[in-house]
């Protein structure tokens, strides 16, 4: 694995004027101190770029020794073409099949297992999952941004799986669309006429993010929580048998919610403090620095955990 944050951290006191509310009270309401911004330019796959460098040094492996590659995303490069096909390009791949994937916030959990599927049939080797996102592009820094803006960050992650082992030992994935509108972004819409955006959509905010957040919070409590149980009891695992448990959701305070409503308090991590949620790359990245930190290890059963817009929600155990 590999991740890459931007170079530019913003604080909450940097949003602080702009959004009309004091640093004290955004970190009080989102459960963020800070985040990470994209600098002019700079998409979601140059980002993954640099993790991908990373995970394949990790791996002992060159870009075109990857067979698939999956890029989970909700903010990509551009309308189109996918942001996997930039991803190929820049790591200089084969001429691969990649693959766009839009699970939003759940998306490296999707990701996992599309690519599971494909290793267990053979029809890959190798596939290389990237997830990434840039959100500060498309928020609002004024005050009507108040309550969305300071939860989002960007960066990337990139998990390089093979066939050999069985790393994905069990996973769980869902979907709620009657759902959606309690996170989501409306504009650009190909479903309006006679143009996607109008200059007079400005005005409304409909091309900023749009969330319920008692909805939003309620929702993706009760979604992790039953994910987690129902990924235990499909796997024949105990909860004492899982080493680390990972949750991440858009408001930090719900997946700590869902860790002690489990009982799991002492062996989970809850990433977004210091670097905001990044939609398909948060869980993954947590899992990433915990490699890194030697928190968890080669041969250690760990469970990832999430649930956002769709409503998107699900739940894996993966043995490192």
């Amino acid at each position: 694995m590999g991740h890459c944050l931007p170079e530019r951290r913003v604080d909450n006191q940097e949003l602080a004027e702009k959004l009309g509310v004091a640093a004290a009270e955004i970190e009080k309401r989102s459960g963020v101190r800070s985040r990470f911004f994209a600098a002019d330019g700079q998409g979601p796959s140059d980002l993954a770029r640099a993790a991908a460098g990373i995970a394949l040094s990790e791996a002992g492996i060159g870009a075109t020794d990857i067979d698939f590659l999956i890029f989970a995303t909700m903010t990509p490069d551009v309308t189109f073409p996918g942001s996997g096909c930039y991803l190929q390009e820049k790591l200089g791949c084969r001429t691969i099949g990649a693959l766009d994937l839009r699970a939003q916030c759940a998306g490296f959990l999707f990701a996992l297992e599309v690519a599971d599927q494909f290793l267990r049939a053979g029809a890959y080797r190798r596939v290389l999952i990237a997830a990434g996102d840039v959100h500060s592009s498309g928020l609002d820094f004024s005050p009507r941004g108040a309550a969305a803006t300071p939860l989002f960050g960007d960066g990337a992650v990139v998990a390089v799986l093979d066939a050999e082992g069985d790393g994905l030992v069990g996973s769980v994935i869902h979907t709620d669309a009657s759902r959606f509108e309690d996170f989501w972004c409306e504009l650009p819409s190909s479903r309006r006429r006679p143009t996607r955006f109008l200059p007079q959509d400005l005005a409304l905010g409909k091309h900023y993010p749009s969330l319920d957040a008692a909805a939003v919070w309620r929702e993706g409590v009760q979604h992790m929580r039953a994910a987690v149980e129902e990924v235990l009891t499909k796997s024949a695992v105990r909860p004492d048998d899982v080493r680390q448990f990972f949750f991440q959701h858009v408001y930090r305070d719900a997946a700590l919610a869902v860790a002690e409503d489990l009982g799991v308090g002492a062996r989970a991590t809850v990433g977004g403090l210091d670097e905001g949620h990044i939609a398909s790359a948060s869980l993954p990245l947590a899992l990433c620095r915990a490699r890194q930190n030697g928190d968890v290890g080669a041969g250690d059963l760990v469970c990832l955990a999430t649930a956002g817009s769709g409503a998107n929600w699900g739940a894996a155990l993966v043995r490192l």
